[in-house]
């Protein structure tokens, strides 16, 4: 199948594209970024372009099968800076792209949205996808007045979207330090002898999913037309201090803390129901904490990998 990725020389993105294309299909790319954030080596057609460059190619959306969004500009401390421009470089530009695929006839797309901005504080853990949204940053009310468009656009439109909310990715060359992902952004620190900065007391709990597990089912999600809202997790919750205490276990090191007060923008506690995911799909999650962990910290010299990756059977 033809698969246009938004965003798929991001993070994300990229591990996705890597598998996509070693699953057989043709993969065309609209980035902002040249390269490749994830150095997969895998060949694809790529367009130096925005989301309104693709919804102005309805030719190239007529001849796709699905889009899978994986763009956006902001992570919750920027979108909170300046929710206008959160909205300008991120909502409009969907909404533009949504009339588009109408035009073009392209009914299926993946949305990466967020499984924990999208809720804010949880009423119940583990949480499911019809928990109520009640975002409480800028990136969230944004993230969640883009998954009502989809559906507005699915009912009145005739699109199938299926949207994905992941809790918290993270993986070999996420990015910079301090926007977004605890684990390497700790490990990013520790490899440079540096301080992280710790927003509370560390009791913060989040669900931690590996970036393999994340493209397995933004694959299963583009092959399958199951559209609907899934949840995409490890299904286990770590707080900040047991995350950090595993790190120096596992590293042999002792990362510096230094301690903030706690930011009104983030929840206690997100962790995520993912049986939605693997009913539709026959996803779970395969890369335990710790093997991702180790797989993070051997690609920044801090642990020797024994006999690979150190990552759990099947994770792929």
């Amino acid at each position: 199948m033809h698969i246009i990725v938004l965003g798929g020389n991001g993070f994300i993105g990229s591990h996705f594209v890597k598998r996509a294309v070693a699953a057989g299909h043709r993969v065309t790319v609209f980035d902002l970024l040249a390269k490749p954030r994830h150095d997969h080596g895998m060949a694809f057609d790529f367009r130096l372009a925005s989301t309104a460059d693709l919804a102005a190619d309805i030719g190239l959306l007529r001849a796709a099968d699905v889009v899978v969004h994986c763009a956006y500009s902001t992570v919750p401390a920027t979108a909170n800076a300046n929710p206008a421009r959160d909205i300008t470089d991120n909502l409009i530009p969907l909404v533009a792209l949504l009339d588009a695929m109408c035009v073009a006839g392209l009914r299926r797309i993946v949305y990466l949205s967020s499984g924990g901005a999208v809720y804010g504080p949880p009423q119940m853990v583990p949480i499911l996808e019809t928990h109520p949204l009640d975002p409480i940053s800028a990136y969230g009310v944004t993230k969640v007045a883009a998954e009502k468009y989809l559906g507005m656009y699915a009912v009145n439109r005739g699109l199938r979207p299926a949207v994905i909310r992941p809790a918290n990715p993270y993986g070999v060359d996420q990015g910079k330090v301090g926007l977004l992902g605890a684990v390497t952004t700790f490990l990013n620190l520790l490899a440079a002898g540096e301080a992280a900065t710790m927003w509370g007391d560390g009791s913060i709990v989040r669900d931690f999913v590996h970036i393999d597990d994340v493209s397995r089912l933004l694959l299963a999600a583009a092959e399958q037309d199951r559209p609907g809202i899934y949840n995409c997790g490890s299904g286990v919750g770590c707080s900040l201090a047991a995350l950090i205490e595993t790190i120096d276990r596992i590293t042999g090191r002792q990362l510096m803390v230094k301690y903030a007060p706690a930011r009104d923008f983030d929840p206690s506690e997100i962790v995520l129901d993912i049986n939605a995911a693997h009913r539709a799909f026959g996803w779970e999650p395969c890369v335990s904490l710790e093997a991702g962990i180790r797989d993070v910290a051997g690609s920044l010299g801090l642990v020797r990998s024994a006999g690979g990756n150190g990552r759990s059977a099947g994770s792929g």
